[in-house]
């Protein structure tokens, strides 16, 4: 590990932990490139007992090579049940349903070492608004729910069980010994339920969102909650692997640094080597992985002054459009549709990507001509941060442009972009309903402008409007750029054709 005391960014990939052992030249090659940490994807087959002396053989192997590590628990997406000779079935709960389930003594036996991060629940989100797909698709088990799902048809009542649960299911673990819990988001939403839970928001880069798209959302939450923001830059597309060049990933990575992530790790690791050696991805790794300069970072996400928000209740909608595979409910559950009401989320993006992302959906997942566009991992951004229905004033501060959207946002939010339009210039775009009501007895017609204090209200049901556009136009940046700004330090980058690299300008 980097000795430096300033150092607040890690670098790490999912390494093997059976890779781990001197002699290795898999493992001689982490040490050499100065990785920080590895995420270990690990599936119990022995009995607890068993787990758990197995589980301390690790803390000597990984100290030899100045590495720490996370149990990464991806087992349960694949496994319909997982029962060791003792009867403990690792990936289904008394409650009926199915979510990895570690026994007490087995996180104690884990988390014991000091050099153990944490433990990591892959594609916990996927699972949960997905109904588990993978054991659907693979016939291990039809829809199963991850947490018990509300009788209700209101998305509140819905989000906030999820949230109680997440937080049950995340202090058990931290109450065992585990310094961390963290998630893995293939899309773009619950990073804000997860980290309102104790779960540490931790996105895909290069899969199946944008890269970027992905971090203002996480980031976000990161800011909103005071958590660390983890990224996973991911080699797979679809069921190509590799399915990104070097570049592609040593971009990614370079992205990550600049964004303010707290820890990167590449998934794919095993693609680093051709017949042991290194190759050009392990290359273009080791490269970043040993720049001087990511060393010495002087921000974080938490100095992150975004320009454009994005409120709403985060409903767990990012344009699910197939009765099969991606089915249009909202957290799983079955009885809840999505409406245009959801749909004013994906709208939203639209506007502040200078429609490079599709208007009724975040990801390439959505069955739409808009899919058959050539993957890319970055697109137009100006300083945007997605924060959800409970936001605070201090976190909007610094912002230009707010879009209000979604089922629900508290009354404290509201007060507070209220007060921000008046006396910080503040510009708000919104649906009549989260308009205060001296404004929307001003309104007219689809579309109303009203100055008020300081700032303005564009009061619209249609943000894709021609109108509403042009009235937010001076807010959005450039089109081809990105932009973020942390502390009194903004970074501009110029996006290249392909969407794959950029160019610090």
């Amino acid at each position: 590990m980097a000795d430096n005391k300033v150092q607040n960014f890690f670098v790490g990939n999912d390494a093997g932990w059976e890779d781990i052992y001197e002699g290795n030249e898999k493992a001689q090659f982490y040490k050499d490139s100065e990785t920080d940490f590895v995420v270990c994807n690990y599936t119990p087959e022995r009995s607890v007992e068993g787990e758990c002396e197995f589980i301390s053989t690790w803390p000597e192997k990984f100290k030899k090579f100045g590495l720490q590590y996370v149990l990464n628990t991806e087992f349960a997406n694949w496994h319909g049940s997982q029962v060791t000779e003792d009867g403990w079935d690792w990936c289904n709960s008394d409650d009926g349903c199915h979510r990895v389930n570690l026994h007490p003594d087995f996180v104690k036996a884990l988390t014991k070492d000091e050099n153990c991060l944490g433990i990591m629940y892959d594609e916990m989100e996927h699972s949960i608004i997905n109904r588990n797909l993978t054991l659907t698709i693979n016939k291990k088990g039809k829809h199963l729910p991850v947490f018990p799902l509300a009788l209700s048809k209101d998305v509140v009542i819905q989000g906030e069980l999820l949230r109680l649960q997440l937080k049950e299911f995340a202090d058990y673990h931290k109450n065992n010994g585990a310094k961390r819990f963290i998630g893995e988001h293939v899309f773009p939403v619950l990073f804000h339920s997860f980290a309102a839970s104790g779960i540490i928001p931790n996105f895909k880069s290069q899969k199946e969102s944008y890269s970027v798209l992905q971090y203002v959302n996480a980031a976000g939450a990161a800011l909103q909650y005071g958590t660390e923001l983890w990224n996973c830059v991911d080699l797979w597309n679809y069921n190509t692997f590799p399915g990104h060049s070097p570049d592609e990933m040593y971009y990614n990575l370079w992205f990550s640094y600049i964004a303010g992530t707290s820890r990167v790790y590449v998934e794919g690791a095993s693609q680093f080597f051709t017949d042991g050696k290194p190759n050009k991805y392990g290359e273009a790794y080791r490269k970043f992985a040993s720049d001087e300069r990511r060393k010495h970072r002087d921000y974080t996400v938490q100095d992150y002054k975004p320009e454009i928000g994005i409120i709403r209740y985060d409903d767990t909608y990012w344009g699910q459009c197939d009765p099969f595979m991606w089915r249009p409910i909202l957290f799983g559950n079955k009885d809840i549709k999505v409406t245009k009401t959801a749909r004013e989320f994906t709208r939203a993006f639209h506007v502040v990507t200078h429609g490079e992302t599709c208007r009724n959906g975040l990801a390439w997942d959505r069955v739409s001509p808009w899919s058959l566009r050539p993957h890319k991992s970055f697109c137009s951004m100006n300083g945007v941060a997605v924060f959800d229905d409970r936001v605070t004033k201090e976190k909007l501060m610094t912002l230009k442009l707010c879009f209000l959207c979604g089922y629900y946002i508290s009354d404290e939010t509201l007060g507070a972009v209220i007060d921000l339009v008046k006396n910080n210039g503040l510009t708000v775009v919104t649906p009549k309903r989260f308009c205060p009501e001296y404004i929307r007895k001003q309104t007219k017609g689809s579309f109303t402008e009203i100055s008020d204090g300081k700032g303005k209200w564009i009061v619209t049901g249609n943000v894709l409007s021609g109108k509403t556009k042009k009235s937010v136009k001076k807010f959005l940046g450039n089109k081809g750029e990105m932009k973020f700004t942390y502390g009194d330090k903004t970074i501009r980058m110029k996006i290249s054709k392909d969407g794959n690299s950029f160019e610090i300008i």
